[in-house]
């Protein structure tokens, strides 16, 4: 990292470190495959806990396959897109799901999937490698976007990591925090420091200012108080907007209104990182073989899909969404089961309770979008089913 700092002039954007820290091809935790995504990895995501995510997303993927296939031409294979698929547990698991539980729509898609990092992609492909019954490819977005498909695009933490530039408030003024390399008796370091506000993110500041009524700094903050801003989400949108011809797309991430996110007492923002199930606010340290992430802020990332032309559906968080589409009686299912191996059933029983605990996973945002499509599905948006 030293000598990537050092021929860039010494001091860059924070979004310019995060981006290395994660997705540089020789030393990045996510490009260089040392992290690892699961129990017994660096962190758990809701599909490496096992079939069980998938398995009741998988009733909402289905139905928006049936809807796809009545609204548009029957002929078209729809697609069903995984933007950044991790370890490949989400794909393989929904896969398996509609194999189970619904066999003739197998023939009506096919799997894509779209991974920046060799790393990851090549345990993606170990992870797919049984299954036969859909075509499977891997595509960029820029490929895509030259021939843009029908079909359901998932992102699920994705936009969390991507890169974010950090803004602070200090001695009555903003400034964009960077990082900068010094060196003392031969030893390299980096440390924070503060940079001039670039014009483009005061225009954008402006912007949401006069369009979100977003104050940022809020009023009344402490010195030094921070927060991220989503650079990346702007041409984010824009290029899986190219690659959407119609269809729909689902984000799950952490996400805040925007009166949480940007608040006073809010004032170390939300960035964090991850190494062996352990967080630690200092992103600094064990650079290339930590997770980065930051949370969501709803009302910027749907003010920025709407302007890449798509439509808003709804939002609401996952333990909300999961009991919609029927967890509740798939714990009911496990306790009456008696012929499981009883190990299997207390797992599967712990792996849906974690799923919808509002103080983990349970508090992930579902946010749904549309593009160039009438109807669309929204059962995960009802009243929770008893």
């Amino acid at each position: 990292m030293a000598l990537l700092i050092e021929g860039a002039g010494g001091t860059i954007r924070f979004s310019k470190f995060m981006d290395w820290a994660l997705n540089e091809p020789i030393n990045g935790s996510y490009a260089s495959g040392k992290l690892k995504i699961g129990i017994k990895g660096d962190f758990v995501t809701s599909p490496s806990l096992g079939p069980e995510f998938s398995d009741l997303l998988g009733i909402q993927i289905a139905e928006w396959i049936i809807d796809f296939e009545k609204q548009l031409n029957s002929q078209n294979i729809i697609s069903l897109v995984e933007i950044g698929p991790g370890e490949g547990d989400l794909a393989f698991n929904l896969i398996q799901f509609l194999k189970r539980d619904f066999p003739k729509l197998l023939d009506k898609i096919e799997l894509v999937m779209v991974e920046l990092n060799d790393g990851l992609k090549k345990r993606q492909k170990l992870k797919l490698a049984s299954i036969s019954e859909v075509p499977i490819k891997w595509e960029s977005l820029d490929k895509i976007s030259k021939d843009p498909l029908t079909g359901i695009f998932l992102a699920h933490e994705v936009l969390d990591a991507l890169p974010v530039d950090i803004l602070i408030w200090e001695n009555n003024d903003l400034f964009l925090q960077g990082i900068e390399l010094t060196k003392v008796n031969n030893k390299n370091f980096i440390n924070y420091v503060n940079l001039p506000l670039p014009s483009s993110v005061k225009q954008e500041l402006a912007h949401i200012n006069s369009n979100l009524s977003i104050n940022i700094p809020p009023f009344n903050v402490p010195n030094r108080w921070k927060t991220e801003w989503h650079i990346g989400q702007k041409s984010w949108f824009k290029k899986i907007s190219a690659c959407i011809k119609a269809g729909n797309l689902l984000i799950v991430d952490y996400a805040l209104e925007a009166s949480r996110y940007y608040h006073a007492s809010r004032s170390e923002g939300t960035l964090i990182s991850y190494k062996e199930h352990t967080a630690s606010p200092n992103v600094l340290d064990d650079i290339g073989s930590r997770d980065i992430t930051a949370h969501l802020c709803l009302e910027t990332l749907i003010s920025t899909a709407i302007s890449n032309d798509f439509i808003y559906v709804g939002e609401t968080k996952q333990g909300l969404s999961l009991l919609s589409l029927g967890l509740s009686k798939k714990l009911n299912l496990l306790q009456k089961n008696k012929s499981e191996n009883l190990a299997k059933v207390l797992e599967s029983r712990e792996n849906l309770l974690r799923l919808v605990d509002p103080m983990t996973l349970g508090d992930f945002r579902w946010i749904l979008f549309k593009k160039n499509i009438d109807f669309i599905n929204t059962r995960f948006l009802d009243e929770p089913m008893d």
